[in-house]
């Protein structure tokens, strides 16, 4: 293998592909990136078994076709150092020599058949939605899934498609989200899958234009998430995660007797800067509502206490006191777009449902009712 290839191009594939490898693989290969010269493209693979990657590299002039197996964090790491427009790369008895502006490189690698091969799935697809649309319903909705559950499904995130509406659904047992968006497909039924979160955080990197189509299919157990269009789309598979999804529809209070819209970045501020006297230990703030004003407080015995007011507008129902994670909050406030959120509440210890519009609706315990 013998190419040429515009070196920011290729330093962005290999920092992406290397997202995708095993940190402690007990083979080798699967700590490697697959780098693939053939019909004049590159490409790039990586898999970890349960996902795995191909991304197309533009801008390169294959002088030899072939292939290369080679540690991915090492790879990453060369390639961060190269300066100049361009790198060559040259593999020889697998040795991938890189050369660079007043730089060479000679990084020792494995046979390519030793990268864990597939039968390569081709499923039609059953709908698509654009890569704007699809990184914001992820954002919205794995950083509320469960990082260490006993119930396996909970680590990953429930996708439902209902003919034209996409919906994704997270809980780590102490909040649940819920988002919502448009796809397109000529398929009117219904399906659904349980997605690692790794996957979909990986798929946000790959879908980084927003013009972007990503066609979602599904085959013998895995979603195939294709971006872009034709030989120069980038794939990602992965496979799905077994069991049963809790029910989610339940947890959503449907009655409120409290219910108040405030604005978005008046709101972030308020509770981050009410929860800096806050700790570990005393990991609440209290939201106390009345007809014209919110009062929002955070203190700790140790630490001290802070007390931040802003005023609101349309308060409905009787004066509230409820205590809040103050993460919880500003995590999900961070990812609305909205100028506006509304928040609604049935008692001091029920959850609280922050809505926008019918796109994101975000349930949260009070502290201490988990």
């Amino acid at each position: 293998m013998k190419l040429i290839c515009d070196r920011a191009v290729l330093a962005a594939a290999v920092q992406l592909t290397q997202q995708v490898v095993a940190t402690r693989a007990a083979v080798p290969a699967l700590s490697c990136v697959k780098l693939i010269a053939h019909d004049g493209r590159l490409t790039l693979q990586a898999s970890d078994k349960d996902i795995s990657m191909q991304v197309p590299v533009a801008a390169v002039e294959v002088q030899e076709p072939g292939e290369a197996l080679v540690p991915a964090k090492k790879l990453a790491e060369v390639m961060s150092e190269c300066e100049g427009a361009t790198v060559s790369f040259e593999v020889v008895k697998n040795t991938l020599t890189i050369k660079a502006e007043r730089m060479k490189f000679s990084i020792l690698g494995f046979d390519p058949k030793e990268f864990p091969t597939s039968k390569d799935p081709t499923a039609k697809a059953e709908c698509a939605i654009s890569a704007d649309t699809l990184r914001r319903l992820v954002n919205r909705s794995v950083f509320a899934a469960a990082t260490e559950s006993t119930r396996f499904a909970m680590g990953g995130v429930f996708m439902e498609r209902k003919g034209k509406r996409l919906r994704l659904v997270a809980t780590d047992g102490r909040r649940l989200v819920v988002t919502k968006g448009d796809c397109s497909s000529a398929d009117e039924g219904e399906t659904t899958a349980i997605v690692p979160t790794k996957a979909l955080n990986l798929l946000n990197r790959l879908a980084s234009q927003p013009d972007d189509s990503v066609h979602i299919a599904r085959v013998e157990g895995r979603l195939i998430f294709t971006v872009g269009e034709g030989p120069e789309a980038a794939r990602l598979i992965t496979n799905l995660i077994e069991g049963t999804f809790p029910p989610f529809e339940d947890v959503i209070p449907k009655e409120h007797d409290r219910k108040v819209t405030c604005d978005v970045q008046q709101l972030l501020a308020s509770v981050r800067r009410a929860s800096i006297l806050t700790t570990e230990q005393s990991k609440g703030v209290k939201l106390g509502f009345t007809a014209t004003e919110l009062k929002i407080s955070g203190s700790s015995p140790d630490v001290g206490e802070a007390e931040i007011t802003m005023a609101i507008n349309g308060y409905q129902g009787e004066p509230i006191e409820i205590v809040f994670n103050p993460g919880y909050i500003t995590e999900a406030l961070r990812l609305v777009d909205s100028p506006e959120i509304s928040l609604e509440m049935k008692a001091a210890n029920k959850p609280g449902v922050f809505r926008v519009g019918q796109e994101f609706t975000y349930v949260i315990m009070p502290t201490g009712q988990g």
